[in-house]
């Protein structure tokens, strides 16, 4: 009975046969094993805090610096998805960037390092625009008409309406196009063409209110509120992209594109008052 109860425990000491637990303290700043989710042993690595994505305004207009997405993004023109990026925007970016469009204040447009270039807003503008100067160009004439023996009954003008259509349309797509191609050749670091789209785009903004004032039936004021839109929407185009350009491209050359821009906006100025209210 004695060598039975020889392996038995010590009823005075009972934790002689128990068990024992230990555990091991991880540490929470490198100490101890890594856990990282792997099966194995090693310090834990330095916390190294994540590069910033964040690019200055000037930047941003650059082609290739909008923080790499453009690399990350395969162009394809055949998926949705390669437009969906530029028309990923919702109703409050909209406002805030057409209240930078039309603002006399030296504010850049891609001012806030978060924004990028959209789509939806030059293309609906467009739109807008055609719309609204075509329906306004003939209420203006309505308003305007007398009667005469060859022509007693007043008729709109639809053609405007195709007109307008090609001209505003073509002019946001090719003057963007062409500033891209120019700055390409003259510059280290072009301007980005979804940039000056967008800045091209939003700068038809202005002449939204401007053509619903032509309506008035008098010359001179029709003239005014055309050139006071082609004013400020000039002036939202050159402080946009006078000092990316004037940082690359000696001051006779920068001078030289500065004057051309101007002038393309000044002719579709005159286009748009002399076809749509003459």
């Amino acid at each position: 009975m004695a060598e039975a109860g020889a392996g038995a425990p010590d009823a005075k000491n009972p934790e002689e046969g128990a068990v024992k637990l230990e555990f091991q303290n991880f540490g929470s700043s490198g100490e101890g094993a890594a856990i990282d989710g792997r099966i194995g042993t090693g310090a834990a690595p330095a916390f190294k805090p994540p590069a910033s994505d964040t690019f200055t305004d000037q930047q941003s207009l650059l082609s290739g610096q909008d923080g790499g997405q453009s690399a990350q993004r395969s162009w394809n023109p055949f998926t949705l998805a390669t437009y969906q990026y530029y028309f990923d925007v919702d109703t409050i970016d909209v406002i805030d960037r057409l209240k930078k469009s039309m603002s006399v204040s030296n504010e850049l447009f891609f001012e806030n390092t978060a924004m990028r270039p959209d789509m939806y807003g030059p293309f609906w503008l467009c739109t807008t625009l055609i719309f609204t100067m075509a329906a306004a160009g003939n209420l203006g004439a309505l308003m305007s008409f007398v009667p005469t023996e060859d022509h007693q009954v007043f008729t709109y003008n639809f053609d405007k309406l195709t007109v307008g259509s090609s001209v505003l349309y073509g002019y946001t797509g090719i003057v963007p196009l062409a500033g891209w191609a120019v700055s390409k050749w003259l510059m280290a670091q072009p301007l980005g063409l979804a940039e000056l789209t967008c800045i091209y785009g939003y700068s038809l903004a202005v002449y939204i209110p401007a053509a619903l004032l032509c309506v008035i039936p008098i010359e001179i004021v029709r003239w005014v509120f055309v050139m006071a839109g082609f004013a400020i929407s000039l002036r939202f185009i050159l402080r946009n992209i006078k000092d990316v350009l004037v940082r690359q491209v000696d001051e006779s050359r920068a001078l030289v594109v500065l004057v051309f821009v101007g002038g393309l906006h000044a002719a579709l100025a005159f286009f748009l008052k002399l076809y749509f209210y003459s």
